[in-house]
């Protein structure tokens, strides 16, 4: 089976020890591997949450996702300004999930920020054409480090639903049965939450990202797609359609 992978920070402690077992990862960006488990190139991948909403009825789906139950720290609204006020925010073209999630915190909280979608993802070259800017996954961690966060959007999302968000499900095309892969990489999973020190230890040489910030990260992060998930997944889809997204 060929096995897709998020190549962020994200997906490190999920895959740490799956990799170790000869298993073919494949590393791509969300919007990338959607489109490779669409055209046949892997098997098994998690795929941007919006993705799957808007094409499941050709996709199965699997126990592993990357939720989160609060801060998400790697999907931010980040600003040259204090606040979020009501200027344009620039978004990166690497979001499927997020950018939707975005439109529906700023109706819910009655703001009317104008959304503009850039073919850019570094957070630097966003902020020139906006005075705020969406960013995710690694981008985002490099960004919050030198730019101030005036929107977690996981924080969001518990805050308005009481619910996780999530922002990646597990998927293989419906005539695919990837269980066995999907039972391999929850045990890499539960592995990962039972070394962290290594994870830690392995991510801060591959990331130079500080220790305390990398255990916090991967503590805030929901890799089982459990009853509160799919019920916090059901809600976005449910107000996706109600504001004509989907």
């Amino acid at each position: 089976m060929r096995v897709g992978k998020f190549g962020f920070l994200n997906n490190f402690l999920p895959y740490y020890w799956l990799e170790k077992q000869n298993v073919e990862v494949v590393e791509a960006p969300p919007k990338k591997l959607a489109e490779m488990l669409e055209n046949g190139e892997i098997d098994f991948a998690p795929v941007p949450s919006f993705y799957f909403l808007k094409n499941k009825e050709r996709l199965k789906n699997y126990d592993f996702c990357v939720a989160s139950e609060g801060r998400v720290l790697s999907v931010i609204v980040i600003s040259k300004k204090k606040t979020l006020d009501d200027g344009c925010i620039a978004v990166t073209n690497e979001t499927m999930t997020s950018v939707n999630l975005l439109r529906l915190i700023l109706k819910e909280r009655g703001m009317k920020n104008r959304i503009v979608l850039m073919d850019k993802n570094n957070a630097c070259d966003l902020l020139k054409y906006c005075d705020h800017a969406l960013v995710i996954g690694d981008e985002a961690i490099k960004a919050r480090m030198q730019n101030r966060v005036v929107m977690d959007l996981g924080e969001e999302w518990y805050e308005l639903t009481g619910y996780p968000m999530v922002f990646g499900v597990s998927a293989s095309l419906k005539n695919r049965d990837a269980s066995e892969i999907n039972r391999r990489l929850m045990e890499s999973v539960e592995w990962g939450l039972n070394n962290m020190n290594i994870i830690v230890d392995e991510a801060k040489k591959k990331f130079n990202l500080p220790s305390e910030f990398l255990e916090e990260y991967f503590r805030c992060l929901n890799y089982r797609l459990g009853s509160k998930e799919k019920r916090g997944l059901e809600i976005f889809e449910e107000m996706c359609r109600e504001n004509g997204l989907l």
